[in-house]
């Protein structure tokens, strides 16, 4: 049987399956398809988005099951990210002796641009979209996706960019056939706390998906770290990349890593310096995102001149600190996507003095709540909670700040409506997936700008 790098090279013919048909196991499919390979696409889902054009174009399809027989017989096993490694058919494969690959890996092994990618438990959107954002603006022809947006897959149609800005999950980079298997010209690693420990298991197993992002990397190549966070600092040793490092402990860094102070970020040791503009980029945590960004796009060969002019037109993302509006004096915020404890900490302590009305609440993480506590106590006024974690959340907080309970999002913009006062925040940032009430955190971001936009227009 051909190893995985012949099966590669010469896809014509070969029968391959491609397991989860979600928008990364698409591309996969239609691009194999291109390739000349005979494709057989699974979902366990009886009506997944787009099987009619995938069937339309080749793809033979199984639906509403995953018969173990289906991958008997095949000479290669795609992954969707999805798909956990203790699935039945990935268990069967690996009894097969079948090569198995995920669309990361397959992507990056046809793509000549060099990658800069960016992993960590939160910020990675933010920081994919502000890197992306100042290569364009330095002029730079730039693809950008992965995780976010387009399959990297994507990048392998029409021109070739010179730079394809990826993010990615620790989903993906479990999927990883060998260490090295993608080899990162440059890699952020924004931060890990504990997060998809449904998963991956233990806060140690999820930081060895992610380190695997640098393990193929060498001294040409460049890993950027936050040196403030413990876990990260201890997985960047022993690494043979080029280390780069941003941190508010100067004394972890070294000449040319970004120190952070306030809304302020210098180069160690040069007379560089970058400010963040005042109303964006909003909260600690997005000043350790662009102090990452820097480093990244400083070694892609961007002037400091050219960042800070990237950094001043810098829109943002939605669902990350967007204000929705202002009425009355009270803003509404949209953090939808700070989907777990350590995202909504960080939206928490964005907003200064101003009296926090939180919304929160959805499907837990299997992570505690109580790191919230000093937060809460501190700057919330008012809990509103809804989804199947409220009675978690309110058990383990309920002490810190009032808290009522709703059954859905149009109530708790109402109550939310009814206890902000003047200079308050409304924020939505749930520390919880979605999942229970929503199809994803976009779906529930939209739903609450449609709300706070409608009561507006309400005499």
């Amino acid at each position: 049987m051909d190893g995985l790098q012949d099966i590669l090279r010469r896809l014509s013919g070969r029968r391959v399956v491609v397991l989860g048909l979600g928008r990364s196991g698409r591309a996969a499919a239609l691009h194999l398809l291109r390739q000349g390979a005979r494709v057989i696409g699974v979902d366990r889902r009886e009506d997944p988005a787009d099987a009619s054009a995938l069937a339309a174009q080749g793809v033979k399809l199984v639906l509403g099951a995953e018969p173990l027989e289906v991958v008997r017989g095949c000479e290669l096993l795609v992954l969707s990210p999805g798909v956990h490694l203790d699935h039945p058919m990935v268990m069967e494969a690996r009894r097969q002796g079948i090569e198995m690959i995920g669309e990361l890996e397959l992507a990056a092994s046809r793509l000549a641009a060099p990658i800069l990618a960016v992993t960590g438990t939160n910020g990675k959107s933010t920081t994919t979209t502000l890197c992306a954002h100042l290569l364009r603006r330095a002029g730079r022809n730039v693809f950008a996706g992965g995780n976010l947006g387009l399959p990297l897959l994507a990048a392998l149609e029409g021109p070739a960019p010179d730079w394809a800005v990826v993010e990615v999950s620790s989903y993906q980079l479990e999927h990883l056939s060998r260490p090295g298997a993608i080899i990162p010209s440059i890699a952020i690693w924004l931060n890990l706390t504990p997060d998809h420990l449904d998963r991956h298991g233990t806060l140690e197993q999820y930081a060895a998906c992610k380190r695997r992002l640098f393990e193929g990397q060498g001294p040409r190549e460049s890993g950027v770290f936050f040196a403030d966070d413990e876990v990260v600092r201890a997985n960047a040793q022993g690494l043979s990349c080029r280390r780069r490092c941003f941190a508010r402990d100067v004394g972890r860094l070294r000449p040319g890593d970004v120190w952070i102070q306030g809304r302020i970020l210098s180069a160690v040791g040069q007379d560089r310096q970058w400010r963040l503009p005042p109303d964006r980029l909003l909260g600690d945590h997005n000043a350790e995102n662009a102090a990452s960004a820097i480093l990244a796009v400083l070694d892609a060969g961007l002037s400091p001149e050219a960042i800070q002019a990237g950094l001043d037109d810098f829109v943002g993302l939605p669902h990350r600190l967007e204000l929705v509006a202002e009425q009355g004096g009270v803003r509404f915020v949209n953090d939808s996507k700070g989907t777990n404890v350590d995202a909504a900490a960080r939206s928490l302590a964005s907003f200064g003095s101003a009296g926090i009305v939180w919304i929160a609440g959805g499907r837990g993480k299997g992570a505690p709540y109580g790191p919230l506590r000093p937060l809460v106590r501190q700057n919330v006024r008012h809990m509103i909670l809804l989804g199947e974690d409220a009675p978690s959340l309110e058990a383990e907080l309920g002490d810190c700040a009032p808290a009522v309970r709703v059954e859905d999002l149009a109530q708790a913009v109402a109550a939310a409506r009814r206890l902000a006062r003047p200079g308050d925040v409304v924020l939505l940032s749930p520390a919880c997936a979605s999942f229970d009430m929503f199809r994803d955190f976009e779906e529930r971001g939209d739903e609450f700008r449609r709300l706070v936009r409608e009561g507006a227009e309400t005499p």
